[in-house]
């Protein structure tokens, strides 16, 4: 861990600690910070940090300097920040920085420095800027195409990782049933009153029955979740963590934000995904086409042993769980910012349909 200070957020960033945190990491090697623009971006976007581009200046040239960079802390909202400490979600993605990311198939941020101090609740990311590549917008949804690319890229990422024996040595990204992960059920069952009482009557009451039912079934879906094949999952694939290639080329796609990685099933990410980032009507559209493509690119890659109609029962059990997501998220979250008030009602909208659609009550654990 470095022995530099670990800001709490943007107000305490400094040009002396960005050239100390470059340099630490050989980022910089001679030149120097002298001064920095910065702008908070993505508010109401990720629930959980805060987020803000800087762009240094620099007393020299130097060719591998940041023309900018993203710093990123935990946030500021103290429910959502308890939520966050609780399933130890910030520690999490600094490991996967630290340790695993320049392995892994899918396109990330280079991680230019990061620290931590989970007993003085401080950390801290300092990230490559991926503009001009586009952000998605969970909000406004996606097409058919940007979907398809995120799922088959998603499965060669399952693929690799597909019931290998490095998942062993990951001891500080849980299984899916870890007991960090299990506290979930008294997560949601705390959000539930809350949840209906903001959103319940944007919810047809069967899917509130199968909803408060859910409460008490969520860790034995968990357990369900962690019965090999396993593989690592990114755990909040969604719309806003993605992004795609500009006009001017570079990778197609690139995945942030990787606090919620844990090891289980890989479906849990197609379904998320599927169920919340698409709208209903495109989702309809396309839904198992995309699911067949995904299981067709699991065996290209060397997955056997899997076949389709557990494919398709471990997404409809996985879209039962997300059911989580806006029911937590409703239920506990701050929602006071404008766009993070859009995202939860998004998410509840599509959600729901999806649990419908599939017919997804059916899988509630006994």
């Amino acid at each position: 861990m470095s022995k530099l200070t670990i800001p709490s957020g943007l107000g305490e960033l400094s040009a002396d600690w960005l050239t100390h945190a470059l340099r630490s990491t050989g980022t910089l090697t001679s030149a120097e910070i002298i001064s920095f623009d910065s702008e908070v971006i993505a508010e109401g976007v990720g629930l959980l940090g805060q987020l803000a581009c800087v762009k240094p200046q620099y007393d020299r040239p130097e060719a591998a300097a940041p023309g900018s960079l993203i710093a990123k802390f935990p946030t500021e909202a103290e429910e959502n920040r308890d939520v966050a400490n609780h399933f130890r979600f910030y520690e999490r993605e600094i490991r996967f920085y630290e340790e695993i990311a320049d392995e892994i198939e899918l396109r990330t941020p280079r991680c230019y420095y990061s620290a931590m101090d989970v007993e003085a609740d401080r950390y801290v990311l300092l990230l490559e800027d991926l503009a001009p590549a586009r952000v998605g917008d969970q909000v406004a949804g996606c097409s058919r195409q940007e979907a398809e690319l995120a799922i088959s890229k998603l499965a060669k990422f399952h693929a690799t990782w597909w019931d290998s024996q490095r998942l062993e040595d990951l001891d500080w990204m849980p299984y899916a049933n870890d007991p960090v992960n299990r506290h979930v059920e008294e997560t949601y069952q705390d959000a539930w009153e809350p949840f209906v009482e903001r959103f319940g009557d944007r919810v047809p009451r069967p899917v509130l029955e199968i909803g408060e039912r859910l409460g008490t079934r969520l860790n034995a879906i968990l357990d369900e979740e962690t019965v090999p094949p396993r593989t690592i999952g990114h755990g909040d694939y969604r719309l806003d963590n993605l992004f795609f290639a500009s006009p001017e080329g570079g990778d197609p796609l690139a995945v942030i934000d990787w606090q919620i990685s844990f090891r289980g099933r890989g479906l849990a990410d197609v379904a998320y995904f599927m169920s919340q980032s698409l709208s209903p009507n495109e989702r309809r559209a396309c839904e198992m086409d995309i699911l067949r493509n995904y299981h067709r690119v699991l065996t290209e890659n060397g997955v056997d042993g899997y076949d389709f109609d557990r494919c398709l029962h471990d997404y409809r059990l996985g879209t039962l769980f997300w059911l989580l997501t806006p029911v937590i998220v409703g239920g506990t979250y701050d929602l006071s910012n404008e766009r993070a008030l859009a995202l939860a009602t998004t998410m509840i909208e599509r959600s729901v349909a999806a649990v419908v659609d599939l017919n997804a009550g059916e899988l509630l654990p006994k």
